[in-house]
């Protein structure tokens, strides 16, 4: 019999081989590259969030993959933990950590949010700036800028 603190690693496992593979990545531009990087997206007046298992919410994105450019990891990143395609456009931000944040847009064939089955996000959503209070952040650093570079979209947006 297995131990049990080994059953969870390997149930994980067993599931993510059994998920679709990740699309291949629509970036087409001159690739750039970061140890990680995540997408800025707007829908309405709220942001896209992630909510991890321990209730912590932040962008979605994550670490490269070898060979793989910094919009190629925000593309694919964002894609395992949403299920959205979405196109990553201009650089917005490069944080402390190196981690690159893009503007994304959504692809014409992204359907919903619809996170494939990986245990990693216990919830997607659109999050409005007046909500942002509502939650801890998984690098609270960031949420004043996020709000700021929110409500500025939002504000071109409606223009």
């Amino acid at each position: 019999m297995m131990p049990r603190r080994r059953v969870a690693p390997v149930l994980t496992l067993l599931l993510a081989a059994c998920a679709p593979g990740t699309p291949p990545c629509p970036f087409g531009g001159a690739p750039e590259y970061a140890s990680s990087a995540g997408c800025f997206t707007v829908s309405g007046d709220g942001l896209l969030l992630v909510q991890s298992l321990d209730g912590r919410i932040s962008l979605p994105g994550g670490s490269r993959e070898a060979d793989e450019s910094a919009q190629c990891t925000a593309f694919r990143e964002t894609w395992e933990e949403t299920g959205l395609r979405l196109q990553p456009r201009e650089l917005l931000q490069v944080f402390d950590t190196g981690f690159h944040l893009y503007r994304c847009e959504r692809d014409a064939s992204s359907g919903d949010i619809d996170p494939p089955l990986r245990f990693e996000v216990r919830a997607v959503f659109y999050l409005p700036a007046a909500r942002f209070d509502s939650y801890q952040w998984r690098f609270p650093q960031q949420r004043s800028l996020l709000e700021n570079m929110l409500l500025e979209a939002t504000d071109t947006l409606s223009r």
